[in-house]
């Protein structure tokens, strides 16, 4: 017997959840809390799950959903005093940057996941919140600019430039940090430098 369409929506839903785990866990920075937002937003996906007009749209409309969760989270927090550690940049959606161009390596590629991601990910979490999401939506998850403009709600100049500035400050800290080299794969490998801020 065929699946009914909303048991085959539901099972596609608990089907991103490691996605949608791994974008928030790059914005909030911690495990417990991405986990509670990530339940929290397949709940309310589920709830909602009428008002998603095109199924093929699945994931950005959960991603989209996650982001909003994220906000309230961040309001909440700075309501009671407890400030986010990575703030936005006041300046990242300055209109005037349109023609900042969508230049530069992704950062899944060229690189060694193994020796990499630790490194990336520690300098990624220090970026501010609009500067994270946008590098794993596109970096990491493959989207495009268009498509992480609609989710987040933000212009497409605003996104380009949020993913410039992101790579910059990222490329600034891996080469304080971090010396490059490729291996006998064409694949770069990091080792941090002995003056470098993590070399204690």
């Amino acid at each position: 017997m065929a699946e009914e369409p909303e048991s085959a929506l539901a099972t596609e839903m608990t089907a991103h959840r490691a996605s949608i785990l791994r974008y928030v866990r790059n914005i909030v920075g911690d495990r417990s809390a991405a986990e509670d937002l990530t339940q929290e937003t397949l709940l309310r996906a589920h709830a909602r799950r009428a008002s998603l007009q095109d199924e093929s749209r699945l994931l950005p409309w959960l991603y989209r959903i996650a982001t909003n969760l994220c906000r309230d989270r961040f309001r909440q927090q700075k309501s009671r005093g407890k400030p986010n550690p990575a703030e936005v940049d006041p300046y990242d959606t300055v209109e005037q940057d349109d023609a900042v161009a969508d230049t530069g390596p992704r950062l899944d590629q060229a690189l060694d996941q193994d020796e990499m991601s630790t490194c990336v990910q520690s300098y990624l979490a220090e970026l501010p919140d609009s500067y994270k999401a946008v590098i794993f939506l596109h970096d990491m998850e493959g989207m495009t600019n268009p498509e992480i403009a609609e989710m987040l709600g933000v212009s497409l100049p605003t996104v380009k430039i949020r993913i410039h500035r992101a790579r910059e400050k990222l490329r600034v800290a891996l080469d304080q940090a971090c010396s490059f080299s490729s291996d006998e794969r064409g694949v770069l490998v990091c080792q941090p430098k002995p003056d470098g801020p993590d070399s204690d």
